[in-house]
């Protein structure tokens, strides 16, 4: 009767350690959700840097468009560059006729759409270290019919942890993305935490005013991403504190497409302890 009162009390103490989280439950929705969105990352088709010179896009078949140097007889319009923007001009005699015959296609605010249409592409400029590229998107991508969910730990409160948040003030720090570009980042300062009985450390990078971290761990390749994974962390309060919830720990870009530019952790955010929380790799990569 005893070693069923014990067995009885260990499941309901991991049933709680284990237990659903409503919203980590909202937050793994919302993350397929954005994932599947037209400005989402599984219709990427390209990613094609271009300049003032190389900036004429042909149609070079139903499923694939070409940046080149000069129109073709199938010329869909040209990348301007009007001061700090870059605006894309529609070829009056394209077919079928766009809505406009001008778009801005940077810089666009974040989340907010925008971008230039033609028949089931849409795109729009990025720019990287002072290059730009055209992020081309395929709105009938197949990778949108053959997504399934992403796999995700279960919620566990043992890597919900308390952390103190040290800030740094005019610091920068030089962040490589997959393309072997160097990104220089403003630092918003250091978090202090204790996981799993030793002290720790993360740097808080700035992403669009958000607390943002990117870190990798000891799952990397076998549960996770190789490269690692990001996590937004709220910020702190008046006397510096503030929690660090690993089960939100997502997937970058690159885990669902190769035309992303994904930022590498820094060494300094290579934590030696495996986090079992937060996204997975996703089926196929």
């Amino acid at each position: 009767m005893k070693k069923l009162l014990l067995a009885s009390l260990f499941v309901f103490c991991s049933s709680l350690v284990f237990a659903q989280n409503p919203a980590h439950e909202a937050w793994k929705k919302e993350r397929e959700r954005e994932l599947l969105a037209e400005d989402g990352w599984l219709n990427l088709a390209g990613l094609i840097w271009i300049d003032e010179k190389k900036s004429y896009l042909n149609e070079w078949s139903k499923d694939s468009l070409v940046v080149a140097d000069e129109p073709s007889s199938k010329n869909i319009g040209t990348f301007q560059w009007v001061g700090d923007s870059v605006w894309f001009f529609f070829n009056p005699k394209a077919s079928p006729k766009p809505k406009s015959q001008k778009t801005l296609v940077y810089p666009l605010e974040y989340g907010k759409g925008g971008g230039a249409y033609f028949d089931h592409w849409k795109w729009s400029v990025i720019e990287r270290g002072g290059n730009f590229a055209l992020r081309l998107r395929d709105l009938t991508h197949p990778a949108l019919s053959r997504f399934e969910p992403i796999p995700v730990f279960d919620y566990d409160s043992a890597f919900r942890v308390s952390a103190f948040f040290r800030p740094t003030f005019n610091q920068t720090m030089e962040i490589p993305n997959v393309l072997g570009q160097v990104i220089e980042w403003k630092v918003m300062g250091i978090l202090e935490f204790e996981l799993e009985g030793k002290s720790r450390q993360l740097t808080v990078l700035d992403e669009l005013g958000k607390f943002f971290v990117i870190f990798s761990d000891w799952t990397n390749e076998k549960n996770t991403y190789p490269t690692g994974r990001y996590l937004y962390v709220d910020y702190p309060d008046r006397s510096g504190n503030t929690v660090i919830d690993f089960n939100f720990a997502y997937n970058p870009p690159c885990a669902f497409t190769p035309f992303a530019t994904c930022p590498i952790p820094p060494k300094v955010n290579r934590l030696d302890v495996s986090v079992l929380a937060g996204e997975k790799l996703p089926k196929g990569h």
